[in-house]
């Protein structure tokens, strides 16, 4: 099975991450969120922009002070190889395994090369043109699932590139999986609650997991989220065409890769009682590691529990501005169910000395590191994807669906005055926006 080509486009990319974050927002201008998280590799993130942003920052751009007497050449003919390796223990390589060379451009123009592995998984690739404003990886597609070698950007001075990756069985299983962290901050929005959710998975086993449940035309499901009952979902913080969404149940169609941070993270607006609101996250996986609750403003009353064990208060935070009750717990239980119930008088966004700190950088996640340089070295995937067909529904098609009964609801709420016409302008255009990107992409 080869990456295939057709008339809509999609393009899932990373390349080496460096991030070093101290605040950072989210979506739509959202607050800035606060973790700390355990230094491993990143998971390939699928962003039509990251392609394009990160390789014009490592690609160096020669000046009059910088370019050098004797100019490099633009192009040299080359030489690709690798292994293929399968990292899961006692597990064989694929006979006759496909492997493709890609070349991006920043255009996300794409040129690809196939050859095939030998018994050892060993291929190479001759005469290949080398540029310095081109990124090279190696990929295989199996079983629906892709693998990837680490980026690297093209070298005409040095036109020999190495480029091996790891394969892996695939389990269906759900206990080779656990949630690490569980972030969830929550602010006010008029007479509702703005809420931003973080959830980070981890495959503890040496293989792959992707369930064979069928989501739309060609994805697989992974793992899944359910939404608090009456939330509207606004959006997700990476490519939205991975998540399929119904009845209130987020289902990720990326496969949680071996020793990878596999994140899902979404926001939801949620209609707000002052006798006490419900946010409730049901989580079907072990967790092993630390569930946070921020909540602003803190003159709001929080129980806060997951299963049986309590969320206590930690301090009161002073989060870019805006002061926040943090609650935490360090948890481990085979399953459990996240519960938190806010009451009280719902006042603007108690703010401290200062302005709120900045938004999302188009290149990262919002997340904070403990203050550490967090160095990822992902992987770039161009994928194709197929023109859904007339007759069967595809995740473009019901993702459309989601946003036009969001945009709706929306309206209603305006209409019935829980959101003043700032708040109802910015949620509207952030949806109208995530609906013309996805119906720009058919």
């Amino acid at each position: 099975m080869s990456l295939r080509e057709t008339d809509m486009r999609r393009i899932l990319a990373l390349i080496g991450l460096s991030l070093l974050l101290s605040a950072c927002g989210g979506l739509g201008g959202e607050p800035p969120i606060v973790a700390t998280l355990p230094q491993n590799p990143i998971q390939p993130t699928f962003d039509p922009t990251v392609l394009a942003q990160i390789h014009a920052e490592v690609t160096p751009i020669a000046t009059a002070e910088s370019t050098p007497l004797a100019v490099a050449p633009e192009e040299a003919l080359g030489t690709v190889s690798g292994q293929v390796t399968n990292a899961t223990a006692g597990a064989a390589l694929p006979a006759e395994l496909e492997i493709e060379l890609h070349s991006v451009d920043r255009a996300f123009n794409d040129a690809v090369l196939k050859t095939k592995a030998d018994a050892e998984g060993k291929f190479v690739f001759e005469n290949v043109p080398i540029r310095a404003d081109r990124s090279y990886f190696t990929a295989a597609v199996i079983e629906g699932r892709y693998f990837a070698s680490e980026p690297v950007v093209g070298n005409p001075a040095a036109p020999t590139l190495n480029l091996p990756f790891k394969i892996y069985e695939r389990s269906a299983d759900p206990s080779i999986v656990k949630v690490a962290n569980v972030i969830t901050q929550v602010s006010p929005e008029e007479e509702a609650l703005y809420v931003v959710q973080i959830i980070r998975f981890e495959n503890t086993s040496d293989r792959l997991f992707s369930t064979d449940e069928r989501v739309g035309e060609e994805g697989y499901a992974s793992v899944r989220v359910r939404l608090p009952d009456g939330a509207l979902l606004l959006g997700f913080a990476t490519d939205e065409r991975r998540f399929h969404v119904q009845d209130g149940v987020i289902t990720d169609t990326q496969p949680v890769y071996p020793q990878t941070r596999h994140i899902v993270h979404f926001r939801y607006l949620l209609p707000y009682q002052s006798e006490g609101t419900r946010i409730s996250l049901p989580l079907p996986y072990r967790i092993e590691g630390t569930v946070t609750l921020l909540v602003n403003p803190p003159s709001l009353s929080v129980k806060a529990r997951a299963g049986d064990q309590p969320l206590t208060l930690q301090t009161v935070q002073d989060m870019g501005g805006n002061l926040y009750q943090n609650y935490a717990l360090a948890l481990q239980a085979p399953q459990t169910a996240l519960e938190y119930v806010l009451s009280g008088a719902l006042s603007a966004p108690s703010a401290a000395t200062g302005e709120l700190g900045g938004t999302l950088q188009p290149l990262a996640l919002a997340l904070i590191v403990g203050g550490l340089l967090m160095i990822g070295i992902g992987v770039v995937l161009l994928v194709r994807g197929r023109k859904p067909s007339a007759t069967a529904e595809s995740p473009q098609s019901s993702e459309q669906e989601r946003l036009i009964a969001a945009l709706a609801a929306l309206d209603e709420q305006y209409q019935q005055g829980k959101l003043s016409k700032a708040a109802y302008a910015r949620q509207r255009d952030s949806l109208k926006a995530q609906l013309a990107k996805l119906m720009g992409g058919e």
